[in-house]
């Protein structure tokens, strides 16, 4: 039974995929209620499986099948099933599904709306795959198809060049962090013949390998964990795919995606936890993130790159918690952030949706804190994000903070500055919105030609209300009154509530909230404010740290500059001195013997007398 419904799960994204590019151009409208089906299906499955295994018994099954004999060594393919992957594989199928429904009303009008819904299906089908893999290999493999996935749906509006341009960037990034990632691989199954993760364990490779070397692998396969999950400094294609569908940003780029990279760091520790060094650079690269997206979220006016920003942040604490050595942490607060990060990200495109502008000032001028049920999932969304008692958030990020707290103080200060910064971006995309006064004409820009009706239809309310459901619940299965979440993850300890820490969260809401009241409590002097700021600190944010200015220099001066020096280099001397040098020669010793032929029989006999008397004189001295 468990190996059927670990088929279904897998394979009815794909079903619907390959069923919505086979659709006559008369059917294509039915393209969406094929995506639902196959999404709800896989939600189903996924769920039968979760309920099954409630208890989680006889854990870790596989099924494994043969692939490739290479020398002594089998490459297998197959499933792995823990309580990891169970729950990641049920949120990865439940987001899914309520993306896909959202999406219903929300591309109703786009005349590719066949493609989106099968691009969606196809990315489904991809993270599936890649979660509920037995191996690095096979991981890698659907990991490879997600990024493939991401490029098309980022760039799902290409005739508008940023979107491009977007899709390009994102997936030139994940290709540079994978080059680390496949490169570990390589290394690994050439040394040990084996890339099972019920096998990778620190026991295994301290007995084949020397603690530098176990250290390179595991910083080789986190390349591609910072590629997938926007660590420092490959978080800056993440914002830039805003460009894509709001409802893929709440796919893709907050609550599976981007969280895959997390979920390798915790499938694979033994990997990473077989060597402190490569923990500590895992925990400095997260802490660098975490502090980079929380400080760029605070000057944004989209509302999407907030939210984009925002999660950057959120995966660096997340990455943070792993590398001090605490997975069920890391974990526990992606669970929470998967849903009400796509709460957000739907409550952001529900405005959008409305108000035809992505402009935090905008909206608010535009009337949107009248839109009594995005507001209302806007409040739960960004108390959780917070990390308000008793929103899941506090739960989770609290964990984080006192791992952090035992393991390393300085990080540990780290991860409550970047909670403070949350804070007051929360706060200041709340205010300007609720306190904005209105105007009686918009002039956004329009994220896609389309207008929309003032209230929401049931297929963009109900994901909304359901994700901020299952959020507030996901909160309760972490807190003291039931850990069962904590348990379920392999949190051991007696799970407590921390006054300490307690206080410091309620100060932390406080003082944030406080100094973004003082600054937006009136939203227009605010931005009039911020239209003439010039200073050191905001110009640095404006530019992005002047990581975007730093790639431009590393590709247009150092790499076109190098590779101005090879071609030169290769025109001159390797095509021109040895290439064209060794035709031409052979051509002027072609061109002298060719004097020998005249035509003329004595001038031959003549030649051939010499060379003989030449061939005599020699042969008798």
């Amino acid at each position: 039974m468990d190996l059927k419904l670990l088929w279904i799960i897998q394979l009815a994204p794909l079903a619907a995929f390959l069923t919505i590019q086979l659709l006559p151009n008369g059917l294509k409208k039915s393209a969406p209620l094929l995506g639902m089906f196959g999404a709800l299906t896989a939600a189903l499955s996924s769920s039968i499986l979760f309920w099954q295994h409630r208890e989680a018994q006889g854990f870790p099954l596989q099924f494994i099948y043969p692939w490739l004999q290479i020398n002594d060594s089998m490459a297998v393919v197959g499933f792995l099933l823990d309580r990891l992957n169970l729950l990641m594989i049920w949120l990865v199928t439940v987001i899914a599904f309520f993306v896909q429904l959202f999406s219903y009303y929300y591309m109703a009008e786009d005349k590719s709306r066949a493609r989106y819904f099968g691009f969606l299906s196809f990315f489904s089908f991809s993270m599936t795959g890649l979660v509920l893999s037995c191996n690095l290999l096979q991981t890698f493999l659907f990991w490879e198809l997600v990024g493939l996935t991401s490029y098309l749906l980022i760039g799902f509006w290409f005739e508008k060049p940023s979107a491009a341009t977007a899709a390009r960037k994102a997936f030139t990034i994940n290709r540079l962090g994978d080059l680390g990632f496949y490169l570990g691989i390589i290394l690994l199954f050439l040394s040990l013949g084996t890339l099972n993760f019920t096998e990778l364990t620190p026991a295994l490779l301290h007995a084949h390998f020397s603690p530098h070397m176990i250290t390179i692998l595991g910083l080789l396969v986190f390349t591609g964990v910072m590629g997938k999950s926007a660590q420092f400094p490959f978080h800056n294609w993440l914002p830039d795919a805003m460009e894509g569908p709001t409802p893929v940003s709440a796919l893709i780029h907050s609550a599976t995606m981007v969280a895959a990279g997390v979920f390798l760091l915790s499938r694979a520790f033994g990997l990473f936890g077989a060597s402190e060094t490569t923990l500590f650079i895992v925990m400095t690269i997260g802490a660098l993130t975490a502090f980079t997206g929380a400080a760029l979220a605070t000057i944004q006016r989209d509302i999407k790159k907030i939210m984009a920003y925002s999660t950057i942040s959120q995966l660096g604490l997340m990455v943070m918690a792993i590398g001090a050595g605490s997975p069920t942490a890391g974990m526990f607060h992606l669970t929470t952030h998967a849903f009400f990060k796509s709460l957000l990200f739907l409550t952001a495109g529900a405005f959008i949706h409305h108000h035809h502008t992505n402009d935090i000032w905008e909206i608010g001028q535009n009337g949107g804190k009248k839109n009594t049920l995005p507001v209302l999932t806007l409040l739960i969304g960004l108390a959780s994000l917070c990390g308000l008692p008793p929103f899941s958030g506090f739960f989770s990020k609290d964990m984080i903070l006192e791992t952090l707290k035992e393991h390393n103080l300085f990080f540990y200060g780290v991860a409550i500055f970047v909670s403070f910064l949350t804070v007051y971006y929360s706060f200041r995309l709340l205010f300007v919105i609720l306190l904005s006064k209105e105007k009686h004409q918009a002039h956004g820009h329009e994220e896609h030609a389309h207008h929309s009706s003032p209230t929401l239809t049931l297929s963009m309310a109900l994901p909304l209300i359901s994700l901020a459901s299952i959020s507030l619940y996901m909160g309760y299965l972490g807190s003291p009154l039931n850990h069962s979440l904590l348990a379920w993850l392999g949190h051991e300890h007696e799970v407590h509530l921390n006054i300490e820490l307690l206080l410091t969260t309620l100060g932390l809401v406080a003082s944030g909230g406080a100094v973004a009241w003082w600054q937006f409590k009136n939203p227009e002097a605010a931005e009039k404010k911020l239209n003439d700021s010039r200073g050191f600190i905001f110009t640095t944010l404006s530019n992005k740290f002047y990581i975007d200015d730093l790639y431009q220099f590393l590709v247009k001066k150092v790499g076109l500059g190098l590779a101005a020096i090879l071609n030169w280099f290769d025109r001159k001397f390797v095509n021109n001195m040895m290439v064209n040098g060794t035709s031409y020669r052979i051509l002027d010793l072609g061109r002298l013997t060719s004097g020998l032929q005249s035509g003329l029989l004595q001038d031959y006999l003549s030649v051939a007398l010499m060379v003989g008397i030449l061939v005599v004189f020699f042969v008798v001295r």
